[in-house]
């Protein structure tokens, strides 16, 4: 259930969309279409096609926001918090949108050395609470984390050359091409990514990753980089083969 706020004053919160990502004060007291209102100039969705959801920092969790009177339902009923995420989804199948598209949009960045001195940014409120990189503990978390990720390739006996499927597909199979760090894609630096040549042309890439470097060599759209815990290791042979050495049987 959505709960009170005690404050009225004005929340600071990241507005994000499929096409935009900005930080933006919000009123409590804005009830809910009203905040759509608000929300169309930054994210092109009209009102009648947003769909709202919270998530609070450091949390996975989102929060539907929504109620049968958006006119008379204030948003300050939903645990807003500084920093808190409120996702804008389109419910427009095709939306016609009259933004833009952001590569032709001048974008302004702010010199490094004048974000960091303003007070009341994400940066900010994370040095104060000490919360991700800024907890005095992060190293020692992040190395753990490392640590416990290359453990579960070691587990799971990934190694290259290896016959694989991913543990959430039965239908994608392959070989395991590569086992290391890939630093340009996300997460900790040091920890591995499994590179997998799929049998069948549904991966992501070639055996390179978006920045150019390349990690494997296979065909387009057969390559797939992923963490070690979707990676089932086994004598898995191609789904076609497999099929035929049945039917052989079944003879």
């Amino acid at each position: 259930m959505p709960q009170s706020m005690a404050t009225a004053r004005d929340i600071p919160v990241l507005i994000t969309s499929s096409a935009s990502s900005s930080e933006r004060r919000i009123t409590p007291s804005w009830t809910i279409a009203h905040l759509k209102t608000k929300l169309e100039p930054v994210t092109g969705i009209a009102p009648s096609s947003q769909k709202l959801t919270l998530r609070l920092p450091d949390q996975q969790r989102e929060i539907p926001i929504e109620a049968e009177d958006e006119d008379g339902v204030e948003v300050g009923r939903w645990p807003l918090v500084p920093y808190a995420e409120i996702k804008v989804i389109s419910l427009n199948p095709n939306p016609i949108s009259a933004l833009p598209p952001l590569s032709s949009v001048p974008k302004y960045e702010m010199p490094e050395s004048k974000y960091e001195a303003l007070p009341d940014t994400v940066r900010a409120y994370k040095k104060d609470h000490q919360i991700g990189r800024f907890d005095p503990a992060a190293p020692e978390i992040q190395e753990r984390k490392v640590r416990e990720m290359w453990n579960e390739v070691e587990e799971r006996d990934i190694t290259p050359t290896s016959r694989c499927r991913l543990s959430d597909s039965s239908t994608k199979r392959g070989t395991v091409s590569f086992v290391g760090p890939v630093p340009t894609l996300p997460g900790p630096p040091g920890a591995p990514w499994v590179g997998i040549t799929l049998d069948e042309p549904v991966g992501k890439n070639d055996g390179s990753v978006p920045s150019g470097e390349r990690y494997f060599q296979c065909g387009k759209n057969r390559g797939v980089f992923v963490r070690a815990e979707r990676v089932e290791v086994g004598d898995f042979p191609e789904l076609g083969l497999e099929a035929e050495g049945s039917d052989m049987e079944e003879i």
